[in-house]
C-alpha cells in the first residue's frame, strides 16, 4: 500500500469531519457516561458484516498510523470509517484525535479525546497531552495549561526532555493569552483560491511592487508513478508563479525547467529587493542553496552558493541587503546556538565575502531560527523562531539593528502569529502588506499563504486600494508624488518607476545605483525588470541620495532625491528615460554640487564624477562637453562667469582623473536655456545645472 493512492479518500473525510465534529458534541452531551466498546466479535452478535468492515478499515489506518507522525492523516478515513460503526471504543477515539492533530483540521481532535478520557479515564496518558494540543491549538488557553499540568504529573523525573517540553508549552499558553487579548492591528487574508488549496502552499516570494509571487508546493502522491521523497512520502516540492492584475492574484503555473526538476526537493528560499535574483532550496548535500539570475524573463541554470553560505549543515532560506553586500542565512551547522541558527557574511571592496557569523544569542536561541528576511529599510530582520516568547510552533519576530546591535527579537503578535506555525514573512516595499505562510485554524490545507495588511495606529480601518503598476511611459523624466500609504511611516518614502529608451520607449534592463551624497558611499544596487522596466525601492529619510541609472549603450541618468529633511511617508515617481549614446545626446548631472557662489566642487559630487569618468573609459572615442548653468538671479556677467567656472571645475577633475584633454571641452552659458521658471525656488534650483554633452564618437 503507497502513500497517495488514497489521497482522495482523505479529501473527502475532512469534507464531513465538521458535522462529524458536532455530533461528537452532541453525543457527549446526550449519553453522559457511556461504556467503552472493544472491536471484539461477541460485541457485534448478529452483525458480523460491520464488524469485519470495521476491523478492515482499523488495519489499513494502523499501517499509515505505524509509519509516524507524517502519515497519520492518511490513517483518518480509515479510523472514521471504523468509528461509525463504534463510536465508543476509547482507543480508536484517542487514535482519531491523535491524527487530527497533525492534520488540517488540529481543533477538531478536541471531541474525540474527551470522549477516549470519558470512555477510559486511566488510558494512555498521553492522551492528556494531545487533548492539551488541541485547546492550544484553538486557542482555549486555560484549558490547554489544565490539560499540560496533568499529563505533567504523569511523568517521572527521569523524563527530562518530555517535562521541558510541556513546560515550554505551559509557558507559550501563557505568551498566547497575553498576546491574543492585544491584538494588533492588521487584518490577515487567506490568498484563497488561485493560490491556495487543501495541500501546502508555503514560503511566498512576492516582489516589491507585489505583482508576482513564487512559493513552494507541496503535494502527497496523487497518482502512480510519480516520484516522490522516500523520507515522508509526499511528491517533491515544487516552485509555482502567480501574478497579480489590479491587487487580484491570478491562477498559478509551475516554473518550467531549469528551476523545477522530477529528482529532487525544490523550494524557496529568497529573493533579492530588485527581484532579478531567485534563491532555491535543494536538498543536496544535506541540504544547500542555489541562485538563479533572470535574463530576458527567463530564469537561469540555479548555481550552488558559495563556502560561505552553505556547509555540510543544512541551509534553507537566505536574505540579501540593498546593496548586494551582506546575505544573512538559516543554517543548523555545527557550533550553533540550536537546531537552526541565522548567520551573516559580508562583501569587502575587494569581492572577498568574510566566514559566515553566528547573530548571537540575542536573535538565535536553543531552539529553531528560520525564514529569514531583512525589510527594505536594511535594518530590521525578520524571522520564524520555535523559541523566545512564541505562543505556539514557529511565531514570527523581528529585531532592529542600531548602534551596532541587534534588539531584543519582538513577537509580531496575534493574529499574524498563532499556536500554529506562523512562517516566511516577507513584506512589499511601500509596507502596506505582507505574506506569510500559515498552518493555523480555518486555512484550506496544511499550510496556506496569507497578505497582511497593516493600519495605522488609532486610526479608522481603511481598505488599501490595489498595488500600483508599474506603467504610464512618458519621453522625459516625472517625478510625480501619490496618495499616503495605509500605514504611515514617516521614516520612509516609497521611490519606484520604469526605465525606457527615449527614442523607442522600449523598456530598458538598467542598473541602478543609490548613493548617500553626504557619505559619498554606495548603499544599494538593483536591476530593473527585464521585461517592463520596472523598479521599487524603499528609502530611509535623513538622507540626500544620488541616483544613477545605467543601461548599455545608453547615457547614463542621474537624479537627486534628498530627503534629509523629510517628515511624512510619500511615493515618489521617477520614470527615466535614457537616450542612445549619440552626437548631441546631453544630461542634466543632478549629483554636482559646488559651495554657495563657487566653482569648488563639494565631496558629495564624487560619485558622480566617477560615473563620468567610467562612461569615457568605457567607450574611450566619445568626446564630450560640459555645460554650466545659473539661475537668473545677479548680473548676466556674473551669471556668465560662474557658470564657466563652474563647467571648468568639472574638466580639470576629469583631466586629473586620467581623462585626456583633446576629449574635453567646457562653456559657460549663465541663465540662458532655462528648464523650468525661476519664478519659484524650485524652479531656480533646477536651473542651476551643470550638463553632459556628447560632441563626437
Amino acid at each position: 500500500m503507497r502513500t497517495g493512492y488514497k489521497v482522495n479518500k482523505v479529501c473527502k473525510a475532512y469534507k464531513v469531519i465538521g458535522l462529524l465534529y458536532s455530533l461528537s458534541f452532541i453525543s457527549l452531551s446526550l449519553y453522559g457516561q457511556v461504556q467503552n466498546k472493544e472491536f471484539i466479535k461477541k460485541n457485534f452478535k448478529g452483525n458480523m458484516k460491520a464488524y469485519k468492515s470495521a476491523i478492515k478499515s482499523i488495519g489499513q489506518g494502523e499501517y499509515y498510523y505505524a509509519k509516524g507522525d507524517h502519515y497519520y492523516r492518511y490513517a483518518i478515513p480509515y479510523y472514521l470509517d471504523a468509528e461509525k460503526i463504534n463510536p465508543d471504543n476509547d482507543l480508536l477515539n484517542y487514535k482519531i484525535g491523535k491524527c487530527m492533530i497533525f492534520s488540517p483540521y488540529k481543533e477538531k481532535a478536541i471531541p474525540y479525546l474527551q470522549k477516549a478520557i470519558q470512555l477510559n479515564p486511566k488510558m494512555v496518558a498521553d492522551v492528556h497531552y494531545y487533548l492539551a494540543r488541541a485547546y492550544h491549538l484553538n486557542m482555549e488557553w486555560d484549558k490547554a495549561k489544565q490539560e499540560y499540568t496533568t499529563y505533567l504529573q504523569t511523568l517521572t523525573p527521569d523524563r527530562k526532555t518530555a517535562i521541558s517540553d510541556v513546560q515550554k508549552k505551559i509557558e507559550e499558553c501563557g505568551n498566547g493569552k497575553q498576546l491574543s487579548h492585544s491584538p494588533i492591528r492588521v487584518f490577515v487574508d487567506n490568498v484563497v483560491d488561485s493560490i491556495n488549496n487543501e495541500y501546502s502552499q508555503y514560503h511566498p516570494l512576492v516582489t516589491a511592487n507585489e505583482s508576482e509571487m513564487i512559493y513552494t508546493y507541496r503535494t502527497p502522491v496523487i497518482s502512480k508513478g510519480v516520484k516522490f521523497d522516500t523520507r515522508d512520502g509526499d511528491e517533491f516540492e515544487k516552485l509555482l508563479v502567480s501574478y497579480s492584475t489590479d491587487g487580484v492574484w491570478g491562477p498559478a503555473k509551475q516554473l518550467a525547467l531549469p528551476i523545477n526538476t522530477k529528482q529532487t526537493n525544490i523550494a524557496t528560499a529568497g529573493l533579492s529587493p530588485d527581484g532579478q535574483t531567485l534563491y532555491l532550496y535543494r536538498t543536496n548535500d544535506n541540504g544547500d542553496i542555489y541562485q538563479s539570475h533572470l535574463t530576458d524573463n527567463k530564469w537561469a541554470k540555479p548555481k550552488p552558493m558559495g563556502k560561505n553560505i552553505n556547509s555540510v549543515g543544512k541551509e534553507s532560506s537566505i536574505t540579501v541587503s540593498a546593496d548586494g553586500k551582506t546575505y544573512y542565512f538559516t543554517s543548523d551547522r555545527p557550533g550553533g546556538y540550536g537546531m537552526g541558527d541565522i548567520y551573516m557574511t559580508t562583501c569587502d571592496d575587494k569581492g572577498k565575502w568574510s566566514a559566515p557569523k553566528n547573530l548571537g544569542p540575542v536573535i538565535n536561541t536553543q531552539y529553531d531560527e528560520q525564514g529569514v528576511y531583512l525589510a527594505p529599510d536594511g535594518n530590521t530582520l525578520y524571522f520564524s523562531s520555535t523559541g523566545h516568547n512564541t505562543m505556539g510552533g514557529y511565531d514570527i519576530f523581528k529585531s532592529a539593528y542600531d548602534s551596532g546591535h541587534w534588539s531584543a527579537p519582538e513577537n509580531m503578535g496575534y493574529p499574524i502569529n498563532t499556536p500554529g506555525d506562523d512562517m516566511y514573512f516577507t513584506m512589499s516595499a511601500n509596507k502596506k502588506h505582507a505574506y506569510y505562510s500559515s498552518d493555523q485554524k480555518g486555512g484550506m490545507g496544511d499550510m496556506d499563504i496569507y497578505m497582511v495588511t497593516f493600519l495605522g495606529p488609532e486610526k479608522p480601518v481603511m481598505v488599501s486600494s490595489s498595488p500600483n503598476t508599474l506603467s504610464g511611459i512618458t519621453s522625459n523624466i516625472t517625478d510625480v508624488l501619490t496618495s499616503e500609504a495605509v500605514l504611515v511611516d514617516a521614516n520612509k518614502a516609497l521611490l519606484r518607476g520604469v526605465v525606457v529608451d527615449s527614442n523607442t520607449h522600449t523598456p530598458l534592463l538598467a542598473s541602478i545605483e543609490l548613493v548617500d551624497n553626504k557619505k559619498n558611499k554606495v548603499i544599494a544596487n538593483f536591476k530593473t525588470d527585464s521585461i517592463t522596466g520596472g523598479y521599487v525601492v524603499s528609502l530611509s529619510s535623513g538622507v540626500n541620495y544620488g541616483i544613477s541609472v545605467k543601461a548599455a549603450n545608453h547615457l547614463f541618468y542621474s537624479a537627486n532625491v534628498d530627503l534629509t529633511d523629510s517628515s511624512h511617508y510619500r511615493e515618489i515617481v521617477k520614470n527615466v528615460a535614457l537616450q542612445p549614446l549619440e552626437i548631441g545626446s546631453h544630461i542634466a548631472l543632478r549629483n554636482i554640487f559646488f559651495d554657495f557662489n563657487k566653482s569648488t566642487l563639494r565631496k558629495e559630487s564624487t560619485a558622480e564624477l566617477q560615473e563620468i569618468i567610467d562612461l569615457l573609459k568605457q567607450y574611450p572615442s566619445i568626446t564630450i562637453e560640459i555645460a554650466g548653468y545659473t539661475d537668473n538671479k545677479g548680473t548676466d556677467k556674473y551669471n556668465l562667469n560662474l557658470s564657466t567656472a563652474r563647467a571648468k571645475s568639472v574638466v580639470t577633475y576629469l583631466q586629473t582623473h586620467g581623462i585626456g584633454i583633446k576629449r574635453l571641452n567646457f562653456k559657460g552659458y549663465g541663465s540662458a536655456n532655462p528648464v523650468a521658471l525661476n519664478t519659484t525656488d524650485e524652479g531656480r534650483q533646477l536651473n542651476r545645472r551643470t550638463e553632459f554633452k556628447i560632441t563626437g564618437k
